[in-house]
């Protein structure tokens, strides 16, 4: 979808498929420091952030369509908006 290879370091461009998304990385790429930030770059090369947060927001959505009916666009956010709590 897209993708295309930049022959420079052997890596493939990763649009961010919304604008949540680009702006996400682009937090997570400049050192912000919440949990979920913390997590992409822990998981994410400094390349790979990159990939997603560079390039134009024009046409993107404000966010992704969930996947599969009746989804909340957040539930992929899991322990950090939805916390568990003791007891339940």
């Amino acid at each position: 979808m897209g993708e295309a290879p930049d022959n420079s370091d052997n890596r493939y461009f990763m649009p961010a498929v919304s604008k949540a998304q680009q702006r996400l990385m682009a937090a997570a790429e400049h050192g912000a420091d919440f949990p979920l930030a913390r997590d992409l770059r822990a998981s994410m090369t400094h390349g790979q952030l990159h990939d997603f947060a560079s390039g134009s927001m024009k046409g993107k959505p404000a966010h992704a369509k969930a996947k599969g009916k009746g989804q909340h666009p957040h539930s992929n956010l899991g322990k950090f908006l939805h916390p568990k709590k003791k007891g339940r």
